[in-house]
């Protein structure tokens, strides 16, 4: 919706906010994610990948409380 975010990989929610698509599924899996979870797992738009994505680091207190909340073993 305006951003470098490829349309096609996102929802669109309102006028002015969209999500990537399967985060809403349950589990949530974003749609441009490839790989297995919790082995090897990479960004397939990293470099378009959408604003709060770019604020989420690896290894803060929110990664670790998502790793925990989807069974992954914290490094």
């Amino acid at each position: 919706m305006g951003g470098p975010t490829p349309d096609g990989l996102t929802e669109g929610l309102n006028d002015h906010l969209c999500r990537m698509r399967g985060t809403d599924h349950s589990p949530p899996r974003c749609a441009a994610l490839y790989g297995k979870l919790g082995e090897h797992i990479q960004c397939g738009i990293y470099e378009f990948r959408p604003s709060p994505c770019k604020e989420f680091e690896a290894g803060s207190a929110a990664c670790l409380q998502a790793r925990q909340r989807h069974h992954i073993a914290s490094h």
